[in-house]
């Protein structure tokens, strides 16, 4: 539920006030993902298994579940009757202004303006796994937290604008405070007294926390632009904040920024030109500053569990008696603000009466000062130190192009492409690290590692002979010990493309991408061909086979014959064998409008779309950008993400 009001006063000929609001609520019922997703047991039953077709649970006793992996996993139909992830968010944000305004003659202009604004929301959320989800939740488990926020802004600005002769001039000075109060909080309750009631009331082992957490920015900002003949533009800006999250002698920060832009065919000797309707250069430099947050070091209550608990075996308080041990994760105290630097650099053509657009930005990208959770000695008493830890570099080129093929009363044509290029390297790291986890499992990983690009999936790889061919032990493939690079992630371009037309009262357009380069582990395709339930995997389960490679053991070629699952169970075990190209060819959607005449003032328009129409993928069986679910890295990272869909509707749109 949506609803917005403001209201805009002329209070007399210099002053305006106003006032906007905003309020929203919002109430979610979400499957889990990864492990704990409906999905996991869809994509890892065998082909026979009617999931649907037998009972959820024992008759009689809805706590014992029926599935091929009951211990570990949860029946997905037993799931939607039993437990459920909630999340509510009661959210309201507005502002209110006043605002001064003078001309002076015909070429002076001052503002100022004054705005206060609030930005308050209460989250709370419940995941509920009732009595039997699994071995390690037998009992069942419910786990209530959630945020309250309240953040506050007040924004002074005062600007002058002025104009004399060919040249004209834009001033602003600002001053902005922004003040951010948080509170956190969990209480989670584990085995309940009986089957039925899955609330906190009905568990009997308990633990809490909450806290809260207040941050402020102050920040003194202003600009100045100067513009000659409406032909060359330069501004120039900066910006210092004072932040109360970082170190104390590391709360002060200043970044800057220059643009400069020419229109060149301004110049009287182009003008009227029938080639060059338009072209402008243009070239920025500019600074942005990035606090982190740092804490102190603080104790808490910990909890301890293992790889085969689901939940939380040990939980303080024990016996009556609670526990404090300092937090493991330890701050720089000479944390710095992470600094990015950007140069860019353009130009922009109009050819032919608009008829052809080009556009070029290139960009560089130096960030320095990154903040990361750098990995500990556990003989430190801590796992991370949160520090400047890594210097970054990026490169970009994007280029549009837009033509107009067709250009008449009754129709046109028009298409539209942009392509990008980015690549991503990390320059360094802290001291002694050579990579940092960003996410994954304990292998495969996706890592930054210093000196390579960014990011990367890192885990084990086929072991190879010296002309590339699998080495082999007993006829089945091998894994490295450790570790290895299987493939940047960062694709090596991305295009879109535009297609729009109209005859008459009839429009079409389309939209299309196309993604070249770039990999992705997506675990969902290893588990359903380990289990038999791709096509793909179907020649791999029955029969016997000599693999092509060299056999460890004598350096010749293979010759020992093993049976096709055994050597499919070992492939998969391999974490090379679930890194796949993300290329892909996509028709994103195709949109048909009809235009009604105007009757009494009144269009009426009627259309249909289709949305994730067509797919072209090097990726078997999946959407590569459908991935989701257990902190996927933006899509390099998959297990159990749900299917993409398509989807198809229509409308009719009034004009008065």
């Amino acid at each position: 539920w949506n609803a917005r009001g403001l209201v805009d006063w002329k209070v007399s000929t210099h002053w305006t006030a106003g006032f906007t609001g905003n309020y929203s609520s919002t109430k979610i019922t979400s499957a889990p993902g990864a492990n704990d997703g409906i999905v996991s047991m869809v994509y890892s039953a065998p082909a026979e298994y009617d999931l649907k077709g037998i009972p959820s649970h024992v008759p009689g006793d809805p706590t014992k579940q029926i599935l091929f992996r009951s211990n570990a996993f949860v029946n997905p139909y037993w799931w939607k009757d039993n437990n459920e992830y909630l999340q509510h968010t009661d959210r309201f944000f507005g502002n209110a202004y006043a605002e001064f305004a003078l001309v002076a003659g015909d070429n002076c202009r001052l503002r100022i303006r004054e705005q206060a604004g609030i930005d308050s929301y209460t989250s709370d959320y419940s995941d509920v796994r009732e009595m039997g989800s699994t071995i390690s939740l037998r009992g069942g488990r419910i786990t209530n937290y959630g945020v309250s926020r309240n953040v506050f802004n007040n924004l002074l600005t005062a600007g002058f604008a002025a104009e004399w002769g060919d040249y004209s001039l834009d001033a602003m000075l600002g001053n902005e405070v922004n003040q951010d109060n948080s509170r956190y909080r969990e209480y989670y309750g584990a085995n309940f007294n009986f089957y039925g009631m899955p609330v906190i009331g009905n568990a009997t082992n308990f633990t809490s926390s909450e806290y809260s957490r207040q941050k402020r920015t102050v920040g003194f900002f202003g600009s100045l632009g100067l513009a000659w003949k409406a032909m060359l533009f330069l501004t120039v800006t900066g910006r210092n904040d004072y932040v109360s999250s970082m170190p104390r002698n590391h709360r002060s920060f200043f970044y800057p920024s220059v643009s400069l832009g020419w229109v060149f065919t301004g110049l009287q000797a182009l003008k009227g030109n029938d080639v060059i309707s338009f072209g402008k250069l243009r070239a920025s430099y500019a600074q942005v500053g990035q606090a982190g947050d740092y804490y102190e070091n603080y104790y808490y209550v910990p909890s301890y569990g293992g790889g085969m608990y689901g939940s939380r075996p040990i939980s303080y308080p024990l016996g009556g008696v609670s526990s404090y041990v300092p937090y493991y994760v330890r701050y720089d105290p000479a944390l710095r603000p992470q600094n990015t630097e950007n140069f860019e650099a353009g130009a922009e053509l109009r050819l032919f009466h608009d008829r052809l657009r080009l556009d070029y930005t290139f960009a560089y990208q130096n960030v320095t000062d990154q903040i990361f959770a750098v990995p500990s000695a556990g003989s430190s008493g801590y796992k991370y130190y949160i520090t400047n830890a890594g210097k970054m570099r990026t490169t970009s080129h994007e280029l549009s192009v837009g033509l107009t093929v067709l250009r008449h009363s009754d129709y046109d044509l028009n298409f539209g492409v942009n392509f990008t290029k980015v690549d991503n390297k990390v320059v360094e790291l802290a001291e002694g690290v050579e990579s940092i986890m960003l996410g994954g499992f304990v292998e495969p990983q996706v890592r930054a590692q210093a000196g390579n690009t960014y990011p990367n999936i890192y885990g084990t790889a086929f072991k190879r002979a010296a002309n590339g061919q699998l080495l082999l032990s007993g006829g089945l493939p091998q894994g490295t010990a450790d570790s290895q690079d299987l493939g940047n992630c960062s694709p090596d371009l991305i295009t879109g493309f535009t297609l729009a037309g109209r005859y008459k009262r009839f429009n079409l357009s389309t939209t299309w991408s196309w993604q070249k380069g770039g990999k992705m582990y997506h675990g969902s395709n290893m588990v359903l061909n380990y289990g038999g339930s791709t096509r793909e995997s179907l020649p791999f389960h029955e029969g016997m086979m000599v693999a092509e490679g060299i056999d460890a053991a004598t350096g010749l070629p293979n010759t020992v014959e093993v049976s096709r699952q055994d050597y499919y169970m070992a492939w998969f075990q391999v974490s090379e064998s679930g890194v796949y190209d993300a290329d892909f060819f996509k028709l994103r959607d195709l949109t048909l409008t009809y235009s009604l005449p105007r009757i009494l003032g009144v269009g009426l328009q009627v259309f249909g779309f289709a949305r994730n129409v067509l797919l072209w993928t090097a990726l078997p069986n999946f959407d590569p950008e459908s991935s989701q679910g257990n902190g996927n890295m933006d899509g390099y990272f998959e297990r159990y993400s749900v299917p993409a869909t398509s989807s198809y509707g229509g409308g009719v749109k009034f004009t008065f």
